[in-house]
């Protein structure tokens, strides 16, 4: 259970606070408790308490912040859950590839799931600070899921995960190789300082187009989504970046 405890749920600019409720009750189900509120439009909620059901002692504990980086920024995985790809597009996961990713890495430290407002979903800028993508397969002529029916698939995707660490257990504590830890990626903190010291290089050197900056930086954190470095070679590059910026003053 210690690893569901680095697990966090995140709702992003939620419309409906009937749906936070439903959310919270949905994770209660499956054994998660972290929640995470980033600028929703009404919360508290008479509503959100109607709709929690016996979840109220979570929904009392969920964390209100005013930007989803505050909301993940010390996590070391974040995955975004949207039923299509944006311009910004990521390495996409099943459902159930996802909860093992999330899963594995929350031995380490926090991750986040991450969803989107009702109508519209992610934008573009939310999804930068995710390391992957999940899209719940759906009928392709209606495939519009419901806040908190999104919620609980992927809880009980993460339940099942869970029940399948406890099982092998034994197993585990019999052959510590048979725990096959991951590597440690670095957190959406240090990735988003990593991006600022680029982008500052960049323009020192004179290489970044000043009429179309911001193009660069888009095309550069694809590829970083892409390459996925983790902790040890992100420190190699910030290391780099510091040798660069001392020649260049």
């Amino acid at each position: 259970m210690n690893t569901f405890e680095n697990i966090r749920i995140v709702l992003v600019r939620t419309y409906h606070p009937g749906n936070i409720g439903s959310s919270i009750r949905a994770m209660k189900t499956m054994g998660l408790e972290q929640l995470v509120l980033v600028e929703p439009r009404e919360f508290p909620s008479a509503e959100a308490n109607k709709m929690a059901s016996s979840a109220e002692d979570l929904l009392d504990d969920a964390v209100v912040v005013g930007t989803l980086l505050e909301a993940v920024h010390d996590c070391a995985m974040v995955v975004a859950c949207t039923a299509r790809p944006r311009t910004f597009d990521l390495p996409a996961l099943e459902p159930e590839q996802a909860a093992n990713q999330l899963f594995n890495a929350a031995k380490n430290g926090p991750v986040a799931l991450v969803f989107g407002p009702e109508r519209m979903g992610l934008h573009n800028d939310d999804i930068q600070l995710a390391h992957y993508r999940v899209s719940i397969p759906a009928n392709p002529d209606y495939s519009s899921l419901n806040l908190a029916s999104a919620v609980q698939i992927l809880c009980y995707e993460l339940r099942k995960q869970l029940n399948s660490a406890l099982a092998a257990a034994p197993d585990v504590a019999g052959n510590p190789e048979a725990d096959n830890s991951q590597l440690v990626l670095p957190n959406v903190g240090i990735r988003e300082n990593f991006y600022e010291v680029l982008e500052e290089v960049l323009n020192d050197s004179g290489f970044v187009n000043q009429q179309h900056p911001g193009q660069l930086m888009l095309k550069v954190r694809r590829l970083f989504a892409k390459a996925q470095p983790d902790e040890s070679e992100m420190n190699i590059l910030r290391g780099a970046l510091a040798a660069v910026q001392r020649k260049l003053k």
